[in-house]
């Protein structure tokens, strides 16, 4: 095992030596290939851009010469319109002179409408002062007419307004005869009163001394049930006991019969655990397979889709069709009709 170890070792460092040998050997051959390589594709690209500058030429040649007749244009252009600019100026100039000559033979009218505004304002003045004493005049005999009117008024209310005053002194007399009444009554009524309020005073005591008598009675019904109240309680202590002894005995059953089931309740948490880890890897499976069934789902329900608006479109084109069909007669005669007109 040893020899044969040895002679692949040595197999070895002689194929590495050779390769080594080569590569030493082919590396410079390759570099000059590749110079040369270099070089090729950098005249290639030379030539092709000075034969891209050699058909371009013309085309810029002609871009400049386009420019050039552009300009000239241009200038001929602003000549021809430089009599219509100068023409506009003209006009301008114009009728800004008639504007002017208007405006100043305009100008004597205005001063007579205003001279004509004066005269009517300053007559309006005078109408206006000569009115003035007529309608103070106006004004005092319209104030004396209602003070006369208001004093006419005055004089033929005055006998009613007396007979309510008359009246108003009746209704306070009968008042004070009434209240005169009143108080005669009440003295009238006052030795009842006494008397009812004494009968009052007996009837209270009456029912003091009643309360008194129920409330002795009731103290010696207390003492002579008193023995049997305190045997009544002692038994209910003792029946009050025995309960405590029932709820201890229930309390340690429960707690044994918790112990007892305690194993069994274990149990089922572990199997309650395990089902809901089932469930969780079940409810996973059925996410994956919906995502994996998700783009098979929505390319059937494209195709669905398209089948269905491909149908309607017949159907659609197909009720077209025939609603063609129909009206053609209709068409035909109409435009017979109006051939024949």
């Amino acid at each position: 095992m040893k020899k044969l170890a040895l002679l692949a070792l040595t197999a070895a460092f002689g194929l590495t030596s050779t390769a080594a040998f080569a590569a030493d050997t082919s590396a410079p051959v390759a570099i000059h290939k590749a110079k040369k390589a270099e070089k090729k594709v950098k005249k290639d690209a030379s030539a092709q851009k000075a034969q891209a500058a050699e058909a371009s030429a013309p085309a810029k040649k002609a871009k400049k010469v386009a420019k050039k007749d552009a300009s000239a244009q241009k200038a001929q252009a602003a000549e021809a319109s430089a009599p219509a600019k100068k023409a506009k100026k003209v006009a301008k100039k114009d009728a800004s002179a008639q504007k002017a000559q208007a405006a100043e033979a305009s100008a004597p009218a205005k001063k007579a409408k205003k001279v004509a505004k004066k005269d009517a304002s300053a007559q309006k003045a005078q109408a206006a002062d000569a009115s003035a004493p007529a309608k103070k005049a106006k004004k005092v005999k319209a104030k004396k007419d209602a003070s006369a009117q208001k004093a006419q008024a005055a004089d033929a209310s005055a006998p009613a307004k007396k007979a309510h005053k008359k009246h108003a002194k009746k209704h306070a007399a009968k008042k004070v005869d009434a209240s005169a009444q009143k108080a005669q009554a009440a003295d009238a009524s006052a030795p009842a009163k006494k008397a009812h309020k004494k009968h009052a005073k007996k009837h209270a005591a009456k029912k003091v001394d009643a309360s008194a008598q129920k409330a002795q009675a009731a103290a010696s019904a207390a003492d002579a049930s008193a023995p049997a109240k305190k045997a009544h309680k002692k038994h209910a202590k003792k029946h009050a006991a025995k309960k405590v002894d029932a709820s201890a005995q229930k309390a340690q059953a429960a707690a044994s019969a918790a112990d007892a089931s305690a194993p069994a309740k274990k149990a089922h948490k572990k199997h309650a655990k395990k089902h809901a880890a089932k469930k969780v890897d079940a409810s996973a499976q059925k996410a994956q397979a919906a995502d994996a069934s998700a783009p098979a789902k929505k390319h059937a329900a494209k195709k669905h889709h398209a089948k269905k608006h491909a149908a309607k479109k017949a159907d659609a084109s197909a009720q077209k069709a025939q609603a063609a069909e129909a009206s053609a007669p209709a068409k035909k005669a109409k435009k017979a009709a109006s051939a024949a007109k």
